[in-house]
């Protein structure tokens, strides 16, 4: 029998490889089949034709891999969240990793509605000079308005962008970008990087964190 009152699930979860070349409806329907296969008892969507109820965070960029790209499903009976990352880890690939597994309230918005801010890592191939594109970072920021062409349309990359810091390690200089997510405006690293004149060969992104308008709820004890 179905519950009246469905129980969410958060999972936060780290995507790498060649799934970095997934876009994100693909990336979607991977999750429906897998939470299928996994056995799990899921809550469907009503109607003629079912589906499994999922909800995305945010689109992540073609290239990109990520630390921290988190999927809300529901479901319909209460199981131990271990059991629960088993089950759906053992239904993933292997370029697909469950860091965390959660409840959270039903009542929150979706992730979508209230995604703020994502933090990038930008790391650099060896033949890259990072002193000359600190030097040309530090130039394009003192611009009021850095204006990028987006599929015919003009966006300020300005106001996008909220922080830019570099960070030092074993491996060379990292860039580390936050920029505004929301569904009204959402900033892109490779947007950039291609006007500090890097060709997408030359760096690597990885998305390190989701910031939410509600990022701090009570966890439910399963």
């Amino acid at each position: 029998m179905t519950n009246a009152q469905p129980i969410r699930v958060r999972v936060r979860f780290a995507k790498d490889g060649d799934l970095r070349f997934t876009g994100h409806l693909d990336l979607q329907r991977l999750f429906e089949r897998a939470l299928r296969r996994s056995g799990l008892p899921l809550r469907y969507s009503q109607g003629f034709n079912p589906k499994v109820r999922l909800n995305l965070a945010s689109a992540l960029p073609l290239g990109f891999s990520s630390e921290a790209e988190l999927l809300d499903f529901w479901l319909d009976e209460a199981l131990e969240t271990a059991e629960i990352q088993q089950r759906l880890s053992a239904a993933l690939p292997a370029d697909i990793q469950i860091r965390q597994v959660e409840f959270v309230p039903n009542q929150l918005p979706s992730l979508q509605s209230s995604l703020r801010t994502s933090e990038y890592r930008v790391s650099f191939k060896p033949a890259v000079e990072t002193r000359v594109i600190k030097e040309k970072l530090s130039q394009l920021l003192l611009q009021d308005n850095i204006p990028f062409t987006r599929r015919a349309k003009t966006v300020d990359l300005r106001q996008l962008l909220l922080s830019a810091c570099w960070r030092e390690t074993s491996a060379g200089d990292e860039l580390v970008l936050e920029m505004k997510s929301t569904p009204e405006a959402s900033g892109r690293p490779d947007e950039l990087l291609n006007l500090l004149g890097l060709e997408p060969g030359t760096y690597q992104v990885c998305r390190t964190a989701l910031i939410f308008s509600a990022d701090k709820v009570e966890i439910i004890d399963g």
